[in-house]
């Protein structure tokens, strides 16, 4: 469905006014726990909040006064409302990755971490002059930390006090972590989701529990994943319309995403797959009028993304003769609780069995002697970060086990569908790209996490936060799953049969539709099968959303 443009325009002011309210609400004892309060009164007032808009929302459901796109403007609405909570209810200190210290403008100190790193470009108004090793985090290139440097000195220009500008380092990540939604929209606009389907995309987006606690991080993670979002929604945009214009915001995304942080490269290969094809195609089809606007626009784009993604590559091979990569977490490796190298293959990144995947408790205990799958790892983090809470009460551990056992099943289900609908969706060229596309980023993603996980031998190197994007594609099989089941079943498109005509029979019984009555009969097992799918796969994420949703509520982080 084509969703009209005031739609977007109100989902970005949503979010703005959301983010806003934050930065107010973080300085009240009231409504934040920065400052160490308990957090259990602000819960239940929040809670009720939360239930009478719910409320609200459902009356005008049943009502039937919500057309599709009131529907996405309550997703962003929920889905920010969602973040803003988790950011109230959590310091820079909570479920962070790399985040570090600060000691304060008036102190000399270099301080490790991203926050340390923000806080070095805040201070002395530079990047480090110093070689970016010497200093844990400060190796990532640097985009979003100068953006929070520039959030934090204009909080310090109009009087916020210091402690309370660092809390709002959130503020900026709220805003991506939304505008994520936003721009999953867009990517299942280009993808030609129908209306029926669209808001389930939006809704897995919108509520995974990883989206949320990505929110309240103070790396460089989030923005990343926006930015190699904003490149796969460009990307296509450009499959639909190969414009210099689009070429030029392909570059610029892309770009600026490796500035951000370097794996958003990883959308390249699927980039310059989709280039190749279509530079064959115009040169099949002889056209040299599009030849001719197809080379330049590849120039283009190198032009752009060429200087603009590896300048911090660059710049640290001419200051410092360092080449990019990751520092190990120890000197010694095999010192580290964490390393994983003494490991076989399979037990790293093979299928684990029902008892390895520790269901009993589904929390990430860093240590490799206790779990070193890739995959179990990915499904823990995914749900509840790099978090081993020992003194969870029962009844918490019993929702974390049914999100845990929910996700994965939800997974394995909108993956499978995913690949079986984009590998049979070839049809004509521009279809044809847009499937080589998303079906190639996804591959690539999954190899890409697959190699990292052997290249850095670390449990940490499992984790979610390597492969948030693969919500998009798990979105897409949600999609397709909703959009495949009707009382006729799949076509072999994967969209639906709706009927088939009840005309008269000739003397073959052959109906004049054209269906025999075997086939009728097969469709109508599909079907069934396809909406005993439907109920497993739309179960498990509603419990995997619900269940996990309750642990963040209850849960005490600090």
């Amino acid at each position: 469905m084509n969703i009209s443009g005031k739609v977007y325009r109100k989902s970005v002011l949503i979010i703005i006014l959301m983010a806003l309210m934050v930065a107010v609400l973080q300085g009240n004892p009231y409504t934040s726990v920065a400052i160490g309060v308990d957090r259990q009164p602000q819960i239940a007032v929040f809670f009720a909040i939360s239930l009478l808009v719910v409320c609200y929302f459902f009356k005008s459901y049943i009502s039937g006064k919500l057309s599709t796109e009131r529907k996405i403007l309550w997703i962003v609405f929920f889905g920010t409302l969602m973040r803003t909570f988790y950011v109230l209810f959590t310091d820079i200190w909570t479920l962070q990755n790399d985040g570090g210290t600060f000691t304060g403008f008036g102190t000399p100190d270099i301080n490790n971490g991203h926050i340390g790193y923000i806080e070095y470009i805040y201070k002395f108004f530079h990047l480090p002059d110093m070689n970016p090793y010497d200093h844990f985090g400060y190796y990532h290139p640097p985009l979003h930390h100068i953006i929070e440097a520039i959030w934090l000195t204009l909080q310090r220009f109009i009087g916020i006090p210091e402690a309370l500008a660092f809390e709002n380092l959130q503020v900026p990540t709220l805003i991506y972590s939304s505008l994520c939604i936003i721009v999953m929209l867009h990517i299942l606009e280009e993808c030609k989701a129908s209306e029926k389907g669209i808001c389930f995309g939006m809704a897995l987006f919108a509520f995974h529990p990883r989206m949320m606690v990505l929110a309240g991080s103070v790396n460089n993670d989030i923005l990343a994943l926006l930015l190699l979002l904003t490149t796969i929604w460009r990307t296509l945009v450009w499959i639909r319309d190969k414009s210099f214009i689009n070429i030029v915001l392909i570059a610029l995304s892309l770009g600026f995403g490796m500035v951000s942080k370097l794996n958003t490269a990883i959308c390249a290969f699927s980039i310059a797959l989709v280039f190749l094809c279509y530079l064959i195609w115009c040169i099949r089809e002889g056209n040299l009028i599009e030849l001719r606007d197809c080379i330049l626009e590849y120039l283009l784009f190198g032009v752009i993304v060429i200087p603009l993604g590896l300048s911090y590559i660059i710049r640290n091979l001419i200051l410092f003769g360092e080449k990019p990569g990751i520092p190990s977490p120890a000197l010694i490796p095999s010192e580290s609780v964490m390393y994983t190298g003494t490991y076989s293959v399979w037990s790293i990144i093979g299928i684990p069995g029902i008892a390895d995947l520790h269901v009993e408790f589904p929390f990430h205990p860093i240590s490799a002697a206790s779990i070193h799958n890739s995959w179990v790892i990915l499904f823990q983090t995914g749900l509840f970060a790099e978090a081993f809470p020992a003194e969870i009460n029962d009844y918490l551990l019993a929702f974390a086990q049914i999100a845990y056992v929910a996700s994965i099943i939800a997974a394995i289900v909108t993956s499978v569908a995913f690949f079986v609908c984009y590998f049979s969706a070839y049809k004509e060229r521009d279809t044809r790209l847009r499937t080589t596309f998303v079906l190639f980023t996804y591959i690539f993603m999954i190899i890409s996490y697959s190699l990292f996980v052997f290249k850095y031998p670390y449990t940490c190197s499992s984790d979610f936060r390597y492969m948030t994007a693969s919500l998009v594609f798990t979105s897409l099989g949600l999609v397709k799953i909703q959009e495949g089941v009707t009382k006729g079943g799949f076509n072999r498109e994967g969209a639906a049969i709706s009927h088939v005509s009840q005309g008269e029979h000739g003397h073959d019984g052959v109906t004049k539709a054209g269906v025999s009555q075997g086939e009728l009969g097969q469709n109508g097992v599909t079907g069934i099968l396809g909406r005993v799918l439907r109920f497993i796969t739309n179960t498990a994420v509603i419990l995997t959303l619900v269940c996990s949703a309750v642990v963040y509520m209850f849960w005490d982080l600090h």
